[in-house]
């Protein structure tokens, strides 16, 4: 729940308000000043509930990275086929960042993560490329994906499907987004699966594994 300030502004206005001009302005473009005009206050109320810019962005990092990590260890930690846990995993995050209520397409810059302000972002971050390379070897060695590029190749494409995502999503979060999540992590499956024709066992494995993550796979 937001925290409410003593006149009235809340940090959920001042995050979503920053996440916006980062995605428009980028970070170095954006100054506290700029975040409380588009909250419609002042600029010390801002200092009120943040002592930098630095932590704005940290937190709308943390907001994202920290539930992706938890649900992706929650589908390296399941039971089942490998190619189901990812094709799950991709339809939760995917659908978590759509509703997200702040804009993440001006948040992962790469010179920016590599300030010392942001170094734990930064290893977050690192860790979610390692632990998704690591389910899709699960799924290589067991036989249900066929990929020349290995784990690598195909978290890259996961990251540039994710991108996006974000950039058509845009400003707003996304009103009960069940379609994309579940067309992207098909076509996704579809392109790796050693046989194309299990996709719809992989479909149907992973939808009672979303229903048994619901209460792990949060979007808060």
């Amino acid at each position: 729940m937001a925290v409410r300030g003593p006149d009235g502004v809340t940090r959920q206005r001042a995050l979503i308000a920053a996440s916006k001009l980062f995605a428009v302005r980028g970070y170095h473009g954006t100054s506290t000043r700029d975040i409380a005009n588009a909250v419609g206050v002042r600029q010390p109320t801002i200092y009120r509930h943040f002592a930098s810019k630095a932590e704005i962005l940290a937190e709308l990092l943390d907001a994202d990275l920290l539930p992706a990590l938890e649900r992706l260890r929650t589908a390296l930690a399941a039971d089942g086929s490998p190619a189901a846990r990812l094709h799950a995993y991709l339809q939760a995050d995917l659908y978590a960042i759509l509703v997200l209520p702040y804009d993440t397409r001006g948040l992962y810059n790469d010179d920016v993560l590599k300030l010392p302000d942001f170094a734990a972002q930064a290893a977050q971050r690192d860790e979610l490329h390692r632990l998704t390379e690591e389910l899709i070897a699960h799924a290589i060695d067991s036989g249900e994906l066929q990929i020349v590029g290995g784990p690598y190749f195909v978290r890259r494409a996961i990251t540039g499907l994710i991108l996006e995502a974000m950039r058509d999503r845009g400003t707003d979060p996304t009103p009960d987004p069940d379609t994309l999540p579940r067309e992207i992590a098909d076509f996704l499956l579809r392109g790796t699966l050693a046989d194309p024709t299990r996709l719809p066992d992989v479909q149907r494995a992973s939808a009672l594994l979303l229903d048994q993550w619901s209460s792990a796979l949060t979007t808060t």
